[in-house]
């Protein structure tokens, strides 16, 4: 038995492939939202178990990381949103990253959320990370009150909700304006009025909110199926291993996919009554008031 039977690594858009009945291990890198240094916006992990009784064509996506430059770079679907500049350079989001039954994404498997762009204002202000419950970005606007300078910070996507934009009530010089709500496998849009430019949103299960003035995007959210089984999903700022093998705290750069032949000892199964979890120990759990967990031991020669 092969010990890693697919792996898409290169942002190319939607690509089909077949797995034959089996036991199959998926593990989701997530994209790192644009940044000017390895430090922003990092993205999730997601991994978990999927059961095929007969030959079954799927659909990945690999998202790439998002971009950075003096420019009003334009998104797609799938992809982190985009940035906006006023005056200094900023970044887009990152790209969802994941694998469906459908070449729409209409129907998810298993998604890991990407980081949100950083925006600029002498000093990088990172995107928040991707993550079940993703991350807001880093920001504060000058001039305001101190109950309003946060608010320009685009905010992170849970698997139920997208993340808002971020809020600049503008000042005597400048006027208001407002990043854009996340979307279903989408970014939101960065905004700024004043000297500042700010990051697009991360992508995921649902997108990350724009920046707004000189902040970040918010990150994308992870998602797994009620279909799969021992899942695991850890947020960009959780310590796991890189497609390499080497521990990391979130994942930088490309998106990442890797699929392979799996022997479970035991396979748990969730029912999900309502897509919400909570965070403990680094893991995503399920909570016993939503969930209804089966758990069904396997034994394998």
């Amino acid at each position: 038995m092969s010990s890693i039977q697919f792996e898409f690594r290169v942002p190319r858009g939607v690509e089909s492939f077949q797995l034959q009945s089996g036991i199959w291990l998926m593990k989701i890198w997530g994209a790192q939202g644009g940044s000017f240094n390895s430090s922003g916006g990092h993205g999730a992990y997601s991994e978990a178990i999927l059961i095929l009784d007969k030959i079954t064509t799927l659909y990945a996506y690999v998202g790439a990381q998002g971009k950075c430059g003096h420019t009003n770079f334009t998104t797609g679907p799938f992809q982190g949103g985009p940035n906006k500049i006023c005056d200094f350079d900023s970044c887009t989001g990152g790209s969802a990253t994941f694998i469906s039954r459908d070449p729409f994404g209409k129907n998810i498997l298993l998604i890991s959320g990407a980081g949100g762009g950083s925006g600029y204002c002498l000093g990088e202000f990172f995107g928040g990370v991707g993550s079940p419950f993703a991350g807001d970005a880093l920001g504060d606007a000058t001039e305001l009150p101190k109950e309003d300078v946060k608010k320009v910070r685009g905010k992170g996507a849970t698997s139920t909700r997208p993340g808002s934009g971020g809020i600049y009530i503008g000042n005597k010089n400048y006027g208001p304006t407002q990043g854009i709500i996340g979307n279903y496998l989408k970014g939101g849009d960065a905004n700024c009025s004043a000297s500042g430019s700010a990051g697009g949103g991360g992508s995921g299960y649902f997108g990350g909110g724009g920046g707004a003035d000189l902040a970040g995007g918010g990150g994308g959210s992870s998602y797994a199926s009620p279909d799969l089984y021992n899942v695991i999903l850890l947020g960009g700022d959780k310590t796991f291993n890189s497609p390499s093998g080497n521990p990391v705290i979130g994942h930088t750069g490309d998106g990442f996919i890797r699929i392979e032949p799996s022997s479970p000892f035991t396979l748990e199964k969730n029912t999900i009554g309502c897509k919400c979890s909570y965070q403990r120990n680094n893991f995503i759990l399920y909570s016993a008031h939503l969930f209804s967990i089966g758990l069904v031991s396997l034994m394998f020669a």
